[in-house]
């Protein structure tokens, strides 16, 4: 059977390991890009140790382990002891630098692990649950692991025992805030197994722009000698931002905060106790920006998903209503058609004794057998429309698709479009209710025909090609010259009262497709571009749907 569309659950795109040639291109970007931006933030350093207040690195390397999983642990770990050695010059020893390093790159890759495997966060942030459980298990391991490094140098005898505590606290402070501003920058950023892999985040309006940097002026504004702390003016432009763009665009103006941040107290000359201050708050703004963007987000979602629902609902009582009316239709039609075939066989007694041309009688016998055959039809679209379950037996394949091409012939004649059937026989039966199957296979040549007739397309041609799918079943496939289904319909195909005709109700496919699945099958459109059946390259468009039925 045709294997269906698979759709991976959001943690998939963390799980899932990424190609070596992905791994590859993350690796060097990551190294580029490393280097520059720790020489570039290192400020404060207590000593000349990885140890400030504000580390956006490890947001970076956070972001690539969350990527790469395990295999990205040997370039961070590479990548951190040449930073160590090339911006810093690394005062302590060749071990205190292997084993303070090791210490880190097994820390964040426990977290990174517990994010990818046990938590299976989406990469996009989309919940809140998301951007809790990536705060919540940052934040942990940046507490397990200053400790650890700073007393790697405190054994090492580069820093006093006295400050450990002090110096542990600014090491997670850097690295906290780092990760909380900078990940989910890059997870929303870049996202591996989605198309496209780089969506950058909407930027705030130029008003939401202005008021930001208007309140990056006023904290820094020598307002009554320093005893007023204007800081939480920057949370005003934040929520603005976070309700109207949502976590990408929080996500974004934490980001221009911080370096904006960063860049005043550099600029200015604060001392350190006032930098760490600063990053405290810059801490909660952070955190705030998150779960604030994360949470319109969510709630915007919530409410697209709650208004398609609707929709459907309301598709969902139009196509019940279109149903009931169908359903009394097919009762009132019945009856005339009784009545037709049975004065029909009347006339054909009364002129059994006249002179009368054999011709007449074939014609009489033709004319009982569509009748006989509108009428199942009708009682099979009754019991459809009833929920009735469709009276499913064993029939030949290679049968229904001949009738069904003979019965449409003369419409694709009068439409001057070349009918084809082909067919790999032998075909094993199909379990099916004959008359439906045929309907459906009716109604997607009909379907092609006046696609070609309402385009005038150059080639006219329509194939119905049945093979079989060794011992599964059949697959049926209508293909045609047309020029396919409009880009915009692609997705609403088998919606109802979505339709490309101008006087089209938009239920035809979306019956057809239930029909086949009562019985156990599945109706798609397998293509929709390329030139058309035995055409040469500058042939129209074609589209071609297939069903697949199991074999009886």
């Amino acid at each position: 059977m045709p294997s269906m569309p698979v759709t991976r659950p959001a943690g998939a795109f963390l799980s899932a390991s990424p190609s070596g040639r992905d791994l590859l291109l993350l690796s060097l970007a990551f190294m580029a890009v490393y280097l520059p931006l720790d020489w570039l933030t290192f400020i404060h350093p207590r000593p000349s140790l990885n140890i400030t207040p504000w580390n956006p690195p490890a947001g970076l390397f956070m972001a690539l382990l969350l990527w790469t999983g395990a295999r990205g642990l040997p370039v961070v770990y590479v990548t951190l002891v040449v930073a160590d050695l090339v911006v810093r010059g690394h005062p302590a020893s060749a071990g205190s630098l292997l084993a303070s390093n090791l210490a880190i790159v097994a820390g964040y890759g426990v977290a990174a692990h517990v994010l990818r495997r046990r938590v299976a966060i989406d990469p996009a942030l989309e919940r809140v649950r998301d951007v809790g459980w990536l705060v919540g298990v940052a934040f942990l391991s940046a507490a397990a692991v200053a400790p650890v490094f700073v007393g790697i140098f405190v054994l090492d005898g580069a820093i006093a025992a006295a400050d450990l505590p002090l110096l542990a606290f600014q090491y997670w402070l850097g690295d906290a805030i780092g990760i909380a501003v900078m990940t989910p920058f890059l997870l929303i950023l870049h996202q591996p197994g989605r198309t496209p892999a780089w969506r950058l985040p909407k930027p705030p309006s130029a008003a939401q722009t202005a008021a930001t940097a208007a309140a990056l002026l006023v904290v820094f504004l020598p307002v009554g000698d320093g005893r007023f702390n204007l800081f939480y003016v920057l949370f005003l432009p934040l929520v603005w931002v976070a309700v109207s763009h949502g976590l990408p665009g929080a996500v974004l103006t934490a980001l221009a905060i911080q370096s904006g941040l960063i860049a005043g107290l550099q600029l200015i000359g604060f001392p350190l106790h006032a930098v760490v201050y600063h990053q405290t708050l810059m801490l909660a703004l952070a955190i705030t920006a998150l779960f604030l963007g994360a949470l319109v987000s969510e709630r915007r979602r919530v409410e697209a998903r709650l208004r398609e629902h609707q929709a459907e609902l309301a598709h969902i009582a139009r196509l019940a209503v279109t149903g009931e009316m169908a359903s009394a239709l097919a009762h009132e039609l019945n009856q005339p058609l009784l009545a037709a075939i049975s004065y029909t066989r009347a006339a054909q007694r009364v002129l059994e004794g006249c002179e009368v041309p054999p011709r007449a009688h074939e014609l009489i016998d033709k004319a009982v057998a569509q009748a006989e055959r509108a009428g199942e039809v009708i009682r099979g679209l009754r019991t459809f429309l009833g929920k009735g379950s469709p009276q499913l037996v064993p029939e030949p394949a290679a049968g229904i698709a001949r009738e069904a091409v003979a019965l449409v012939r003369a419409d694709a004649a009068y439409n001057r479009v070349e009918l084809r059937l082909d067919m790999a026989e032998p075909l094993p039966d199909v379990l099916a209710d004959r008359i439906q199957i045929e309907q459906v296979l009716l109604n997607l040549v009909h379907n092609s025909i006046e696609a070609i007739a309402a385009a005038d397309s150059p080639v006219r041609e329509v194939v119905l090609r049945v093979r079989s799918a060794p011992s599964e079943g059949v697959t049926f496939e209508v293909e045609d010259s047309g020029p396919g289904v409009p880009a915009d319909m692609v997705d609403r195909l088998y919606s109802p009262f979505a339709t490309t005709k101008p006087a089209g109700m938009g239920l035809g496919l979306p019956i057809c497709r239930s029909i086949v699945e009562s019985h156990g099958g599945r109706l798609w459109l397998s293509r929709n571009s390329g030139p058309g059946p035995g055409a040469g390259p500058a042939a129209a468009q074609g589209a071609q749907f297939r069903m697949f039925l199991p074999a009886a």
